[in-house]
């Protein structure tokens, strides 16, 4: 009877300190474990498209947090220096010479590059300087004569300006006027008799702005379309968000490298990704998670509640095109396939939070009417 204790409680012991199956025995040593602070009895969740059964325990082992035992997020587990080596190995896929490629003599170009840029000559030198560079007084000189002929080219330079500088000074205002003694001779009278136009102007017509004159079906058109057009942009934008969401990258583990910092830094995102899970669901929130990525999507409690009373009409349809109409504003629309797709199971498990949902919101009918 001993041995048979002693047995079980190795066998207890072994299966504490394993990790969950999914869960790396690697992760669990390096970012801990943490068990659920309490079990929630609100909320609702899907993992993966399925509905998981309240109360929840929310718990972490390594880079995974688990609700009621089952894997619900996992973080990316990566080294910077792994994620470096990556980059360089798909760098050194587009390198000739890192493949064994032909390499030319020139320079250690690669084959099919662009020629080795040359020096020119004034950059080599002349032989009068022995094959060196010009000096800066030599470059000056040559720069200031390289118009001419030299000094002559230089005089016949300075007279020129100098003609122009005393030819500028003098000016020419008033110069027909020497030897007269009128001091009006170069100005002419104005005319300033009226010229009446050739023909009359027009009449003034006041301006109507194009809206104004637009009749009350042509205004009520023009502010259809253009709300037709902010509700396709809104459309655009949960489509791209619904894009983003199934693009979410999948959290791939590599232990190696990692440094004591990012082995902190993940154990803090995991455990505060714990710790916000629990909060939302106290909160009565509908969240929805994905078992391979961190990725998740929540939304308050009047959503969760419009959300499971709509739910089950709508997964009645022929298929989930009316379910994502409705709402793949809110909810990415490849998440909602997966609830749609796995109705069948999700209905009986919900039998439960559709009766605490509906007596929930009728009691808000009563109090509001109340109050009324």
């Amino acid at each position: 009877m001993v041995k048979q204790l002693l047995l079980g409680l190795a066998l207890c012991g072994a299966m504490v300190l394993s990790a969950t199956e999914g869960v790396s025995d690697m992760a669990v040593q390096l970012f801990g474990k943490e068990a659920a602070g309490k079990r929630v009895e609100k909320g609702a969740v899907f993992i993966d498209g399925l509905y998981v059964k309240a109360p929840y325990s929310v718990s972490r082992e390594g880079n995974v947090i688990l609700i009621n035992g089952q894997i619900a997020s996992r973080f990316k587990v990566e080294s910077a220096v792994a994620g470096a080596m990556a980059t360089a190995r798909e760098a050194a896929k587009n390198d000739p010479a890192m493949q064994g490629g032909e390499v030319s003599d020139e320079a250690g170009a690669t084959l099919g590059s662009d020629d080795t840029p040359t020096l020119d000559a004034a950059a080599k030198g002349t032989k009068a300087s022995g094959g060196k560079k010009p000096s800066a007084l030599e470059a000056k000189i040559a720069k200031q004569y390289a118009g001419g002929t030299g000094l002559d080219a230089k005089l016949a330079a300075q007279k020129k300006a100098k003609e122009l500088k005393e030819a500028s000074s003098k000016g020419a205002f008033n110069e027909s006027s020497a030897g007269t003694n009128d001091p009006m001779a170069l100005f002419e009278e104005a005319d300033y008799t009226y010229t009446p136009p050739s023909k009359p102007e027009p009449p003034a017509v006041p301006y109507v702005r194009p809206a104004a004159k637009a009749s009350f079906a042509e205004i009520a058109a023009k502010n259809k379309a253009r709300a037709e057009e902010v509700a396709a942009k809104a459309a655009a934008a949960a489509a791209g968000e619904a894009e983003d969401a199934e693009s979410e990258e999948i959290a791939t583990e590599d232990f190696e490298n990692l440094s004591e910092e990012e082995i902190a830094a993940i154990t803090k995102k995991a455990a505060d990704r714990r710790a916000l899970l629990e909060k939302l669901l106290e909160a009565d929130t509908l969240v929805l998670l994905s078992s391979n990525t961190s990725a998740a999507k929540t939304q308050k409690k009047p959503v969760m509640q419009r959300f499971v009373v709509s739910l089950e009409k709508l997964c009645s349809a022929a298929s989930a095109d009316a379910l994502v109409k409705q709402w793949g504003k809110a909810i990415p629309a490849s998440y909602l396939r997966k609830i749609y797709d796995n109705r069948e199971s999700n209905a009986p498990e919900m039998k439960t939070l559709l009766l605490r949902v509906n007596r929930e919101v009728k009691e808000a009918k009563d109090r509001s009417s109340r109050r009324l």
